[in-house]
């Protein structure tokens, strides 16, 4: 498990952890810290490296969390939003502002822990092979779509991701899920190629900070949006 703080002010730490082979002893120690729900769900994925990825999911969560609140890892209880989004039933003193959100591929799993603040993240690996057209159809703003058509591949495909995984992380620390409206969360990209959240459907864009980067292989997103009274800052690269 590693972790750094975001570079942009707002006190984000982002903590990671690699998908890779557990031993049974290894297994047997993370369902200790799980709830039986978390087992049971970790159990129905029939394909092996899903079902490790949750593992390592929730070991992470609940390792990190144990550092920062002084609880042990099978002492925190998690709740759901409306739309899913997971939440920290019974924080302790030193986490009741905190926020965290989860992301993951079938190699990596990110953390991003925020206090004060919404927070959301987002990983897609760059190989990555989906249908850009329909996806952008259906997601994209216009003004996206007509920025995508001026790029050749492989720069357009590249473009498409970075897109994506940002409105996916705003999705997540806004907590609608896609009644939000994504094709409405627009993004710009100036040219040092670096995101700018231009236009949302009823928010104030200067309320949230975006950032972008690369991480070996992955493109990562982080999103949130800052308490009253604090000054937005878009995160570069």
């Amino acid at each position: 498990m590693s972790g750094e703080l975001v570079e942009d002010g707002s006190g984000v730490r982002l903590y990671w952890a690699d998908v890779g082979p557990l031993s049974a002893r290894e297994e047997a120690q993370i369902r200790q810290m799980m709830s039986a729900e978390e087992v049971r769900r970790c159990q129905r994925y029939r394909h092996e490296p899903s079902r490790r990825c949750c593992l390592v999911t929730r070991r992470l969560l609940r390792q990190t969390l144990s550092e920062l609140g002084e609880r042990r890892p099978a002492h925190w209880i998690f709740g759901t939003e409306e739309q899913g989004r997971p939440y920290l039933k019974n924080p302790t003193k030193k986490l009741e502002k905190m926020d965290f959100n989860l992301a993951h591929s079938q190699s990596r799993v990110v953390l991003a822990v925020a206090f004060g603040r919404r927070v959301g993240v987002d990983l897609e690996s760059v190989h990555r092979r989906v249908d850009h057209d329909l996806v952008a159809e259906k997601f994209f703003d216009v003004r996206e779509i007509q920025a995508l058509e001026q790029l050749e591949d492989p720069r357009r495909r590249r473009r498409f991701l970075e897109l994506w995984v940002l409105k996916e992380a705003w999705m997540k620390a806004d907590g609608r899920g896609m009644g939000a409206g994504l094709r409405k969360v627009v993004f710009r990209f100036d040219e040092e190629g670096r995101p700018r959240l231009v236009a949302l459907p009823d928010d104030e864009v200067d309320r949230w900070t975006v950032g972008l980067r690369k991480q070996g292989d992955h493109l990562l997103a982080i999103v949130h949006r800052r308490a009253d009274g604090e000054e937005g800052v878009q995160m570069s690269r």
